[in-house]
């Protein structure tokens, strides 16, 4: 049986802080139940931001930088875990970027005199599982309409969430046990998800 393969794609530009403490307890939840996993931290890469070329033929941006690394990650891993703080109550600018440049993926496909149907050009079909981390405010799920529009776009269908913030817990979601267990078994149930329906 080939191993299942899981990305986690962290948005925030603080290593080892909340939003990648929590991702990195979910891939651990993954790994326990034998999942590959590894991590990407989309602030250590080179993105432009998107330039509005307008192209949708389902071949990818033309312009060449690291998204390319990430739009392989698109079509090779089984699972995504998506970690991003909140800022200004949106994704971080790094998450933002990724999102962005995933707009040449949707294809364009005619249905008829100025009808037209955007389907995904990806064809890797995924779960995955967003982790949204608050500071001040008390609504971190916030960004998961977001991610909601960019995940069909990618192929990814989102099956679980945790969004949690400082002002909620009391103090730092990373050094709450409750919240590293919530993700750990979310890691957990999206690799089991993974096994009984791919």
């Amino acid at each position: 049986m080939k191993k299942i393969r899981i990305t986690g794609i962290i948005g925030s530009p603080r290593l080892k802080k909340n939003t990648d403490a929590l991702v990195q307890q979910a891939l651990e939840g993954c790994k326990s139940k034998g999942a590959a996993v590894d991590t990407i931290y989309l602030n250590q890469l080179e993105i432009k931001p998107c330039q509005a070329h307008k192209v949708q033929d389902g071949k990818g941006c033309i312009i060449r930088d690291d998204m390319d690394a990430v739009y392989e990650i698109f079509e090779r891993s089984d699972g995504l875990v998506l970690g991003t703080p909140v800022y200004y109550n949106s994704v971080s600018s790094q998450m933002k970027l990724m999102i962005d440049r995933s707009y040449c993926l949707a294809k364009a496909v005619p249905l008829g005199p100025g009808k037209r149907q955007y389907v995904t050009a990806v064809k890797k079909a995924k779960k995955g599982v967003v982790i949204s981390v608050g500071g001040s405010g008390t609504k971190p799920d916030c960004v998961l309409p977001i991610f909601d529009i960019w995940s069909k776009e990618v192929n990814l269908d989102i099956i679980d969430t945790l969004c949690v913030s400082e002002a909620q817990l009391g103090g730092l979601p990373m050094d709450s046990d409750q919240t590293a267990k919530a993700a750990f078994e979310k890691g957990r149930n999206l690799v089991s998800r993974l096994i009984n329906n791919p």
